[in-house]
């Protein structure tokens, strides 16, 4: 961390003017509660150094400017050796920014120029892109894949964690609770090799029990709906701080338990993430334990031998020279000719199969035609018996015709009457 003491920017102001910045060159997408942008140029009493303007999607809830109000003048009432702390760890808001004499943004320290770095996408596309903590939570090698030359060993691994720790420590001492202290809003840096942490999102934290914007909890970073906890508090803030540390560690983007990963995480911080993920909010232990652990972790060394990374994952041989994302294609083997006779020979075999079927039915057929055809004769054989007086035939003067009786073929076991010709 810079330790040049910075002194208070001369005539500061808590308003300013949106036309004052000229023009705003947008650097950034449309996100949850505005976007930023990159001004022409920077009003004096805002104080050295480049800056960026959030606007807003909409008007900032009532009484909202006052706490972003309030979030300047704190700002510039700490000590110089406080304010410089601040200007490391945060993006905090420098003043507001109005529109007609409505709230409509904030101007802030522009972070990028320390947490940008050149960054090759999967693509093979170079581009420059704010480091994330989110691009440290994969394999060792990802950062060297990306073209950064940094490799995250469990070393690096812990030397993230405590400047994140101290971090946290500096703004719960000064009662500001992150809330969404998720990767998305923690920049990461390694300038000189060793690790720089920034939050973003400064305007959505809990500044002194009040909050300007309403944050809303980045997914598979909330607080777990059994624990029926609000966020906005350090004891949340505290249950997170034990996510980042088991998912640096672990090389994972969601997990919540330690036990699959106990191999890759320090003894020594054991059973500090047993009482950070604990449903018992008092237990947690705060951000400066943290610090202090690690801090010592750190001067032991050695964590790279006692705690190597997970085997990478098998990959897929590859054509040389291919794009992960373009991986080559690979054709059905033709046959061969010594294949050829034992296709040709299955044939015949499936042909026999089918010619005894079609014998099995004619045959099945025959034999229900000649049991109906000597039925009929046995039948014709038996006298028969005339009709009484009083049946319809004998008053119509039909001819008496004698009939039988035989179960019907399908084997209904039904009499059907039949009449002889």
């Amino acid at each position: 961390m810079n330790l040049i003491l910075e002194r208070a920017p001369p005539q500061a102001r808590r308003s300013v003017g949106i036309e004052e910045f000229g023009e705003l060159t947008a650097i950034s997408r449309m996100g949850g509660q505005g976007r930023v942008h990159r001004p022409e140029r920077v009003p004096p009493g805002l104080g050295g150094g480049p800056v960026v303007v959030k606007l807003y999607r909409r008007l900032p809830p009532d009484g909202a400017a006052e706490v972003l109000e309030e979030m300047v003048s704190w700002s510039r009432s700490i000590g110089p050796a406080e304010r410089v702390w601040l200007r490391d760890v945060a993006a905090w808001p420098l003043g507001l920014v109005s529109s007609g004499g409505v709230p409509v943004g904030i101007v802030m320290r522009d972070l990028g120029p320390r947490f940008t770095v050149p960054f090759l996408m999967p693509s093979g596309r170079s581009t420059r892109v704010l480091l994330a903590m989110e691009h440290l939570l994969g394999s060792d090698a990802y950062l060297q894949q990306r073209g950064l030359g940094l490799r995250l060993d469990t070393m690096t691994r812990a030397a993230v964690a405590e400047r994140i720790s101290a971090a946290l420590g500096f703004l719960h001492r000064h009662a500001i609770v992150v809330s969404d202290l998720a990767p998305t809003n923690l920049l990461v840096a390694f300038p000189g090799g060793a690790p720089a942490v920034g939050f973003i999102d400064c305007d959505s934290m809990v500044f002194r029990g009040r909050q300007a914007l309403t944050a809303v909890e980045t997914g598979d970073w909330n607080m777990p709906a059994a624990f029926a906890e609000p966020a906005g508090t350090r004891a949340a803030d505290a249950y997170k701080l034990g996510l980042v540390v088991l998912r640096l560690f672990s090389r994972s983007h969601d997990t919540r338990a330690l036990a699959p990963h106990l191999r890759y995480v320090p003894a020594e911080l054991r059973d500090l993430l047993y009482r950070a993920l604990d449903r018992d909010s008092a237990n947690r232990p705060p951000a400066g334990e943290w610090q202090r652990s690690l801090s010592k972790l750190l001067a032991q060394g050695g964590l790279n031998e006692r705690y190597p990374p997970p085997a990478p994952p098998r990959a897929a041989a590859r054509v040389p020279g291919a794009q992960p994302s373009q991986a080559p294609r690979v054709r059905a083997p033709v046959p061969t000719l010594a294949r050829a006779p034992m296709v040709v020979a299955a044939r015949p075999a499936r042909n026999e199969w089918l010619r005894r079927g079609v014998l099995a039915l004619w045959l099945v057929a025959g034999t229900i035609v000649l049991f109906l055809l000597f039925s009929r004769l046995f039948a014709a054989a038996i006298p028969s018996t005339p009709s009484g007086a009083g049946s319809p035939g004998a008053l119509q003067g039909e001819q008496n015709t004698p009939s039988y009786y035989y179960g019907a073929p399908g084997g209904q076991g039904q009499a059907a009457p039949q009449q002889l010709p």
